[in-house]
Formats: C-alpha cells, structure tokens, sequence
C-alpha cells in the first residue's frame, strides 16, 4: 500500500496519550507560584521546573501563560452551582460558608495575584470575568430572585447591585489586606451591609471562633 492510499490518508495519527498526573504536578505548580511569586514573576520555565517535567510539556498543553493561569484557576472553582435552601436565610448561610471554601480562599489568593496584570492581559481580564466573577454574581442574584418570588425581598430591592455586594467587598479585602477576607468578614458584610440593602435591618451573624479561624480558615 503506497503512502498516498486514502485508507492511511484516513488514519487518525496516534501519539503518547496525555498523563493526567503530569497535568495534575503543572497545574499545582502554576497555583503555588502564583500565590508566592505572582503573576508577572510567573513563567511556563518556572512551572515547568516547579511541576518535575520539561518545558515543552507545558507548552504542548497550554500556549501561552494565560491560558495556563486561567485554567490553573478553573480547578479552584467552587462546586456549588446554585444556592437553594428554601429560605433566605438558609441561603445567606450557604453563600457565606462558600464564600470561605478552602478553595474558595485559595481563589482569592490567586486573584489577587492576577489583579495587577488583568488590564495589559486582555485574555485574562475576558476569563477572570466570564469565568468567575460574572458566574458567581449570577448565583446569587438568582438566590435573590427566588427569596423576592416567596415575597421575602420586596419590589423595591436592587437584586443586580445586591447581589455584586459579597463578591466585589470580599475581593476588595483580599486586594487590601493580600490575605483572602475569612468567616468573621464574610459575616459582617452580609449582616451589616448586605442586610439592609435587601430591606431587613442588620444583625450579628458571627460564631464564636478565634481570630485565627475566622480570617485564615485552613
């Protein structure tokens, strides 16, 4: 059979099937290193090192260091899809024990490493926003429009600047402090600032927890 026979024409080519261990070792390197060095310290090199595997490894999964930092985020996303306990304040507690996830903080620690680069990184900014912030924000106005149809939020609520409140003041604090904003935090914006923007008045919703448990839960 000669090499142009359209039978071997047709064949896929077959190569070595990606390790998934490998990918596992590169995407745990890009997260550490961002949390430690940042994102413009950060290069496919350094992960490749990082990570035990040779640089054209990294480069035949990801392109460019963007791609790789988005995807690297992705595998931090919180599981939860919807916030729906029946009640308001069910959900409140639900969106502020996933706001404090552990992978939840480590996000924060990788956003706020990124933050500085998002306006020369046009991909990234597009991914950090498609990607995280506007999904997050569609939970919970969603949370909030199911409370409004069991007549638990009235007519007059903003649910759209509502439901930005959380995620915008909680990144706010990680980008202040370099530190992602912990239980004790989460709780006061939610009992003192998100409260009342949904008409109810403010209240205490804090735990009796250390200083250490609330503002870098493990």
């Amino acid at each position: 059979m000669s090499s142009n026979d359209p039978v071997l024409a047709e064949e896929p080519r077959r190569g070595r099937p990606r390790d998934p261990a490998r990918d596992e070792a590169i995407i745990d390197a890009t997260i550490d290193l961002l949390v430690l060095e940042g994102y413009d310290r950060l290069s496919m090199e350094g992960v490749a090192t990082a990570a035990g595997v040779g640089k054209a490894t990294v480069y035949r999964r990801w392109g460019s260091k963007a791609e790789l930092v988005i995807d690297a985020m992705a595998t931090l996303k919180p599981a939860i899809d919807t916030i729906d306990s029946g009640s308001l304040d069910g959900d409140l507690e639900l969106m502020i024990a996933s706001s404090c996830s552990p992978h939840t903080q480590r996000l924060a620690q990788v956003m706020v490493s990124v933050c500085s680069a998002l306006p020369r990184e046009p991909e990234l900014l597009e991914a950090f926003k498609t990607r995280f912030t506007e999904p997050r924000i569609a939970r919970i106005t969603a949370m909030l429009e199911r409370a409004r149809s069991r007549d638990e939020l009235g007519p007059e609520v903003d649910v759209a600047m509502a439901a930005s409140l959380v995620p915008s003041l909680m990144l706010q604090r990680a980008l202040m402090t370099g530190q992602p904003a912990g239980l004790a935090y989460a709780q006061k914006v939610v009992g003192t600032v998100l409260l009342p923007v949904l008409g109810r008045p403010p209240r205490n919703l804090s735990t009796p927890t250390t200083d250490a448990d609330t503002e870098n839960p493990s």
